[in-house]
């Protein structure tokens, strides 16, 4: 598995609030390090207006001292949002393949078959 990702199992729910102050729940799939920075790969955990069940969001995490709770902010840049997903699907396809597929974008593009 690759260093900067960490994949989350544990079924915890994390609540996140949108602008009008509703709570919505999400399943953390994984913690993905980007650029120095800190992201969540978020998968909603209930219907979500304008979320696909099967979608995962992106948000960056800032992390605060003495604090219990992170802050969770939604990435709008279209670029970083792809870095940070690839990193992440790199890091499963590496997993799936026992780390010898050297980095295919997904377990389709991997050459080692099961």
């Amino acid at each position: 598995m690759d260093e900067k990702v960490q994949l989350i199992d544990d079924e915890e729910i994390i609540t996140l609030f949108d602008e009008d102050d509703k709570p919505m729940d999400f399943y953390e799939i994984a913690v993905v390090e980007y650029e120095g920075e800190l992201y969540a790969l978020l998968q909603p955990a209930e219907e979500i207006e304008g979320i696909a069940d099967d979608e995962v969001v992106i948000f960056k995490i800032e992390e605060t001292e003495g604090e219990e709770d992170d802050f969770f902010y939604p990435v709008e840049d279209e670029a970083i949002q792809e870095a940070v997903f690839e990193e992440f699907l790199r890091a499963t396809s590496d997993a799936e393949c026992g780390g010898e597929c050297e980095g295919c974008a997904s377990s389709e593009d991997c050459s080692i078959k099961d």
